[in-house]
């Protein structure tokens, strides 16, 4: 099986329409990223600077930890946000304005700790980071605003398609090329900064 269909596609099986959201909650963009294990962090980050641009703070939420880079110091808010995770029994960090949460690489226990990410985060911008897809994450990721699918310009266009198409299933979803060279994955994982293609890609699912 290619690691485009293991990572980026569930398994065919029916499911329900994700549940209505809350129309009178409005507030900061709630994004789910789904990317190649590899390229996962430093998307991830990326996204989340983008949607962190004038406010305070920003949680990333992805399975491991993102590498250990040099990183921008912690804003008090994003500080303040990583202890409150960290009393929520996660693994929890600072870059910058982005607190970034580790979850679970099982996925039985991955969603259970996005929700208790996601709940401390309160109104502030969030992007919820998956390699793979569970049942339990196509729930997670249905509750987001949008959903950013990662691709490898080298993917196969059938399965890019239908990785897309899986996606847009869930949420409003658009594909972005990954096209990070190491120093702007450098940047990238050091919270500090986000290349234009994929604040074009964020702006055009957040407008």
């Amino acid at each position: 099986m290619s690691p485009l269909r293991d990572l980026l596609i569930a398994p065919a099986e029916r499911r329900e329409p994700p549940a209505p959201r809350d129309a009178g909650r409005a507030p900061a963009p709630s994004l789910g990223v789904l990317a190649p294990a590899r390229e996962l962090p430093a998307v991830a980050l990326a996204v989340a600077v983008a949607i962190a641009r004038g406010r305070h703070a920003a949680l990333v939420c992805l399975p491991g930890r993102a590498a250990a880079s040099p990183r921008l110091p912690a804003r008090p808010a994003a500080a303040r946000l990583a202890s409150s995770l960290r009393a929520r029994g996660l693994a929890a960090e600072a870059r910058g304005r982005l607190a970034l949460a580790g979850l679970p690489d099982d996925p039985a226990e991955l969603a259970s700790a996005a929700a208790r990410a996601l709940a401390a985060a309160g109104a502030l911008p969030t992007v919820l980071a998956v390699a793979r897809r569970t049942e339990a994450v196509d729930a997670m990721l249905g509750a987001r605003d949008a959903i950013v699918v990662a691709l490898a310009p080298s993917a196969d266009p059938a399965l890019a398609d239908l990785a897309l198409a899986g996606a847009t299933a869930l949420a409003p979803s658009a594909a972005l090329p990954l096209t990070l060279d190491p120093i702007q994955r450098a940047l990238a994982l050091a919270g500090a900064w986000s290349p234009r293609t994929i604040h074009r890609v964020v702006e055009g699912l957040v407008r």
